[in-house]
């Protein structure tokens, strides 16, 4: 079975005791982004994408699959026995069945002062038989939204097991180590209304003002940033305007990240399969966003020269990004390189780590 990619790939329990970190405390460079820090379970090839890091900076979220990029995606004629010696072992707690080993899960590795933890699952509640990718959570860690995909054949028919409808959903809990709630679909065009492969919205992040940035895949190939505004609600039942395309987004502008404030917008931007970090800014959310400008992004390729990554994540010291690049070396069949880079926002990144 070959399944449409959650992430357009070329258009592109924790511990009861808890080292939380202040994400100002410690800088950039420190033991948490050494080479080759992550768990050895991470470093043995298969799927890694959508490193989300936390406040605290003490989690890293992520999706797993133990078949290659190359695999997973159907604009690459690869199958799982070309690459079977990439092929990662499979992580605990994973969802899954007989024939859908492959299914991605969201996980996450938490630091303790001294290293980082195995793999641990967000449970059966959020991941399912579909592809769970592309997570935001706030501050806290009691709210999440990511993205399911069901229709895992590419065949145009949603919830082939009986999963959730494709979409954007989000879920709540009281605690960042209890158990996430049932998970609910987003509002109208942000959570299932509309979506299909063909046209489809990712990577959702809420903002302190409640609006909503993400990106869309249109069906002519287009992806386009894409802005939901907060119109009107309550916290918990809010109302949002139709998605709105971000004057000036340009054709393969994807997976964007957002300061609290709105005043910056960073993003990829991809032309074929290299990725280009861009940045807009604004002196103020009710401002109209500034022309795009590319951001020093140094020693971002892979081995073989190729520029392919995924969502950039920072804490709030906003001193580093945190992103999966795919290593082509294999040209068949890719592996993913979690990596860190500190830098800014002004003067670019540099000097990326591999930490798994």
């Amino acid at each position: 079975m070959r399944l449409h990619p959650i992430v357009l790939l070329l258009a592109a329990c924790g511990p009861t005791e808890e080292a939380s970190l202040d994400s100002n405390e410690q800088l950039p460079g420190d033991e948490r982004f050494e080479e080759g820090i992550m768990p050895d379970v991470l470093k043995s090839g298969g799927y890694i994408d959508s490193p989300f890091i936390n406040s605290a900076g003490d989690r890293i979220y992520f999706i797993h699959s133990i078949y290659s990029p190359s695999v997973l995606d159907p604009l690459q004629p690869v199958g799982p026995e070309q690459c079977s010696h990439v092929q990662a072992e499979q992580l605990p707690g994973h969802t899954t069945t007989e024939g859908l080993e492959w299914n991605t899960d969201i996980y996450y590795v938490q630091w303790d002062g001294a290293q980082w933890s195995e793999p641990i699952n967000l449970g059966a509640t959020v991941n399912s038989l579909a592809m769970e990718c592309c997570m935001w959570l706030n501050d806290d860690e009691t709210e999440i939204i990511f993205a399911t995909t069901s229709d895992l054949d590419n065949d145009d028919v949603d919830e082939d097991l009986g999963t959730r409808p494709t979409g954007n959903y989000i879920s709540t809990r009281a605690h960042r180590d209890d158990p996430w709630d049932t998970p609910i679909a987003l509002p109208g065009k942000y959570g299932t209304e509309a979506q299909s492969n063909d046209n489809s919205r990712h990577d959702i992040q809420k903002v302190p003002s409640g609006n909503l940035y993400l990106w869309e895949h249109f069906e002519d190939g287009d992806n386009l940033l894409v802005f939901g505004e907060r119109t009107g609600g309550t916290d918990t039942n809010p109302v949002y305007a139709e998605p709105a395309v971000i004057e000036g987004s340009q054709h393969s502008d994807t997976q964007l990240w957002v300061n609290d404030d709105e005043t910056r917008l960073l993003y990829n931007h991809r032309e074929g399969t290299e990725t280009e970090l861009h940045l807009r800014a604004r002196e103020s959310s009710s401002d109209a966003w500034g022309a795009a400008s590319a951001l020093d992004a140094i020693g971002f390729a892979d081995p073989a020269g190729m520029n392919i990554w995924g969502e950039p994540s920072f804490d709030h010291s906003g001193s580093f990004i945190i992103f999966a690049r795919f290593n082509t070396s294999d040209s068949s069949c890719w592996t993913p390189d979690l990596m860190f880079s500190p830098g800014d926002l002004a003067s670019g990144f540099s000097a990326p780590t591999v930490l798994n």
